[in-house]
């Protein structure tokens, strides 16, 4: 890793050991190396505008709700119940949006702290966090997130270096910070990717290929981590998916039982608590529960990618795909929508089997991003086709198509 005190004094702006740095440009003499200019994304881009606009909506059903309400006089009235639910969600939308929007204004007003160098050897991105490396020779794929045909042009999306499994990390996530578009960024770093020398360092052979697939479920939710193996955890994205319609609806019914007369809570007998206690406890309890019972099977791993197959967990026990009958990787996105999120993309990880069903995966289910599994999928696939006409020793790095 000789490149990285050379890399550091770029993104410092001085010259290191003699080398003559052209500060305008940012760009050293020495051809191995060079700095990435920062060229943000737009931090008001479709997302971030409807982010700006959901406040109104939530104040808009607010003021329905109450005029609604001053006409009847009723806080228990159908209607009345419709309206509060509507603003409740419209407000709980508009907190969350915000909170994305102002993680990207931090990031956009920290600007300065970012940077990321290429030479030869690998890449150094700075973060206020700290430096991270990824040497060249271990970089298998470079994607963006999201379908680049639909949505090209300036966006506010990151860039995944998706890596070998034994170099420590499986994926290194660039924010929207370099060059002017995603879809950029990730061709560039292909196209650097794929020129100049590269490492021949290769992953040991399959060290699990004798091991029951229990067993190695079993010892890699322990904590360990053969370097040939890439380990898929499980993600908190299943919380987006909660009843969360049920305790909207007890909170507008818990917030106008306590406004009726105490004569009416008097006649109402014991139905106001009870559906109080359906609607707030019994409904999301229940859910939370089946969920994590579901998912205290799996043991926090959601996939597990060996040289020659994919496993996963399901009702049955544990299903091989042999990489030989997977045709090929998609992210499948399909538009829903739900109270609280309103209109949003769903989406989910296909493999294609050629003889058998399609493997399909939620996004809620995985924590790394989708591209980054698709990618780590798409190497050990082209690597187990290619070890068929000649066995090879590990995981070679590849490129794509740009995005």
């Amino acid at each position: 890793m000789s490149f990285i005190p050379a890399a550091e004094a770029a993104l410092e702006g001085r010259a290191s050991q003699g080398q003559d740095q052209d500060l305008r440009t940012g760009q050293d003499t020495d051809s191995s190396l060079e700095v990435v200019e920062r060229e943000p994304g737009p931090v008001f881009d479709a997302d971030g505008l409807r982010a700006l606009l959901a406040p109104l909506f939530a104040a808009f059903m607010w003021a329905a709700a109450i005029f609604r309400e001053t006409l009847k006089h009723e806080p228990l009235d159908a209607l009345t119940l419709v309206l509060r639910v509507f603003a409740l969600a419209l407000t709980l939308r508009a907190l969350l949006s915000l909170r994305t929007l102002l993680k990207r204004l931090r990031m956009r007003i920290a600007q300065a702290r970012y940077g990321l160098v290429l030479a030869d050897e690998g890449l150094l991105f700075r973060t206020p966090e700290g430096d991270f490396v990824v040497m060249r020779s271990d970089i298998l794929d470079v994607r963006e997130r999201g379908d680049w045909r639909g949505k090209g042009g300036r966006r506010w999306a990151d860039v995944y270096v998706i890596t070998r499994p034994d170099s420590g990390r499986t994926y290194l996530a660039l924010p929207p910070l370099f060059t002017s578009t995603p879809g950029m960024l990730a061709e560039r770093l292909m196209r650097w990717r794929g020129v100049g020398p590269a490492r021949e360092d290769t992953l040991p052979g399959d060290s699990v290929r004798d091991e029951l697939p229990s067993k190695l479920w079993e010892r890699l939710a322990a904590g360990q981590r053969p370097s040939d193996v890439a380990v898929i955890p499980h993600g908190s994205g299943w919380l987006a998916e909660g009843p969360y319609n049920s305790v909207l609806l007890g909170v507008a019914v818990l917030d106008g039982y306590l406004r009726i007369p105490a004569a009416t809570r008097a006649a109402m007998g014991s139905m106001g608590p009870v559906l109080l206690a359906l609607f707030l406890v019994a409904v999301p309890l229940t859910w939370i529960l089946h969920t994590r019972t579901q998912m205290a099977k799996q043991r926090g791993l959601a996939l597990v990618l060996t040289r020659n197959e994919l496993l996963l967990r399901t009702r049955a026990g544990i299903l091989r795909a042999p990489w030989s009958a997977v045709s090929r990787v998609e992210i499948a996105t399909r538009r829903r929508w739900s109270l609280v999120r309103g209109a949003h993309e769903a989406r989910t990880l296909v493999l294609h089997r050629k003889d058998d069903g399609d493997i399909q995966y939620s996004e809620a289910l995985i924590e790394p991003p989708l591209e980054a599994v698709a990618g780590l999928c798409d190497a050990y696939r082209k690597a187990s086709a290619a070890s068929v006409a000649a066995p090879i020793q590990g995981l070679e790095p590849e490129s794509t198509p740009a995005s």
